[in-house]
């Protein structure tokens, strides 16, 4: 595994927190009017590294690193050479490296998922604020996979924070509504932003063009003003913060909202909501609850009533609440960049989600929608603090739950990796058979909550596909069909042969 390299700084103070070893990679896909590395634009060329000896150099210069110093990947464009990126950034991490990467958000997607997770802190270079600027500026048309790429940020697994960077450049971007815009850009990823910076167009790339024998589109644009640039940078974050408050607000109104809703659905018989709370007193999460507390908490806790296919909480959703599903199904999933639905997890009668999330203070990054008619309790943060926070059972139950997700959710990525038609819907069947599989004498009975598309969605298949295999199966005595919301399987050990 071999990346390529336009050059190395060994004591870098700018890009990034604190004193940092920052690699320049070669190559680019945009063709920005104001680059001034051209001879890093294309892929190939410059120095040929390993990852073990990014890791190697980092060594040398870690005594200078300090506390919040360490390594950034920029370019070109880091992501470009997507594989390599990762590879080095597991290497670091591997040894406790802070990490940092300067990028425009285009490069391989296919290694996202793998680079993100390893990221602590992301320079995020807008170029521009509309496609036709983005067009005139960079040569390219990447615009709206920029603004994808800020929307699926977290999806990629991203948890660290973000210096947003824009190089002003006289006549284009020096004004107020610009910096409106540059500000109206970030906000699906307002929350992580640290910084926003304004850097001047300077001209100290332009003797490279000539050497090289290439044009320069900006030529005789003089140098941005830097105390002009510096006070747009100081009214880009004051619209900022005034955004953010705004966003603030709105999430405080959603959150309301949320609650309104769920106090409407709420169960009204004090006798019903007694009788749910005592039979969910023998879940490990409820039977610390002290005797002297009951009443507090049967006050502070919302139990609802939700429909089949209405939604309990969104991707983005303040951690404000956990749920507790007391009775029914209910479907986590997401969407894929493509529109598609990926379900995750199918949870039934005594399961919970949201705990990690009030723990650690982090957005739901997945969806959750009612399956079947359930009942469901809804824990809010400040009753959870009060009475569950310091429960060492109740933290035990939240991190094994945690931990069969992780598990669940690497075995779903191995098996969407690995596995063809076939070992999908045998691998699907057999999660069924375990969660709700019910011995009779015809065979074991999956009584489904889902229909064709969305097992298809769970198992990483088209409806069309999981509809012709499960028709398969019952052609070769594996399964029967009965209707579309049942399936009998019959032979079980001839499943597990597909993924065992």
């Amino acid at each position: 595994m071999r990346g390529y390299l336009q050059s190395i700084e060994t004591m870098g103070l700018v890009d990034g927190p604190g004193t940092r070893t920052i690699f320049f990679m070669q190559g680019c896909p945009l063709r920005c009017a104001y680059c001034h590395n051209p001879d890093a634009i294309r892929l190939q060329g410059g120095r040929e590294i390993t990852p073990a000896e990014v890791l190697e150099i980092a060594r040398r210069y870690r005594s200078y690193y300090g506390e919040d110093g360490g390594v950034t990947f920029s370019g070109g464009e880091p992501l470009l050479q997507g594989e390599f990126l990762h590879k080095s950034l597991e290497l670091l991490k591997q040894e406790g490296y802070n990490t940092c990467i300067d990028t425009s958000g285009i490069g391989n997607r296919a290694f996202f998922p793998d680079i993100f997770p390893l990221v602590d802190t992301l320079i995020i270079d807008v170029k521009a604020f509309d496609q036709e600027s983005f067009a005139n500026l960079t040569l390219t048309k990447g615009f709206g996979e920029y603004l994808d790429f800020l929307a699926s940020l977290e999806n990629y697994g991203f948890q660290g924070q973000v210096w947003a960077r824009h190089v002003m450049v006289p006549g284009w971007t020096d004004n107020e509504q610009s910096m409106r815009d540059f500000v109206r850009i970030l906000r699906p990823i307002c929350h992580r932003i640290d910084r926003i910076e304004i850097l001047p167009y300077h001209t100290a790339g332009v003797e490279k063009y000539r050497k090289l024998g290439m044009s320069y589109r900006l030529e005789g644009v003089e140098p941005m003003d830097k105390d002009r640039a510096k006070e747009l940078e100081i009214y880009a974050n004051k619209v900022f913060a005034e955004d953010l408050q705004q966003e603030r607000k709105k999430a405080q109104a959603r959150s309301e909202e949320k609650y309104k809703i769920l106090r409407d659905r709420q169960v009204v018989s004090k006798q019903e909501q007694a009788e749910m709370f005592a039979s969910l007193r023998e879940l490990p999460l409820l039977r610390e609850v002290a005797e002297g507390d009951v009443e507090a908490v049967l006050d502070e806790i919302i139990l609802s009533n939700i429909k089949a296919g209405d939604y309990i909480f969104r991707t983005g959703d303040a951690p404000d609440l956990m749920y507790l599903i007391y009775q029914g199904e209910m479907k986590i999933f997401y969407n894929t960049i493509d529109g598609e639905e990926q379900i995750f997890y199918i949870y039934r009668d005594g399961d919970f989600v949201g705990g990690l999330n009030l723990l650690v203070e982090t957005p739901y990054r997945y969806v959750g929608q009612a399956l079947t008619d359930c009942r469901i309790i809804a824990i809010p943060k400040a009753t959870f603090d009060k009475y569950f926070y310091d429960s060492s059972v109740v933290l035990r139950s939240v991190l094994t739950k945690s931990f069969d997700r992780i598990r669940w959710a690497e075995e779903l990525i191995q098996r969407l990796a690995t596995s063809n038609a076939s070992m999908k819907t045998a691998g699907l069947l057999l999660k069924l058979v375990k969660r709700i599989g019910v011995e009779t004498e015809e065979g074991i009975r999956l009584e489904l909550s889902m229909n064709r598309e969305e097992l298809g969605n769970y198992s990483g298949l088209r409806r069309e596909t999981i509809t012709r295999k499960l028709g398969q199966f019952k052609d070769l005595g594996y399964i029967d069909l009965v209707g579309n919301k049942v399936i009998i399987v019959k032979d079980l050990e001839a499943l597990e042969a597909y993924v065992l």
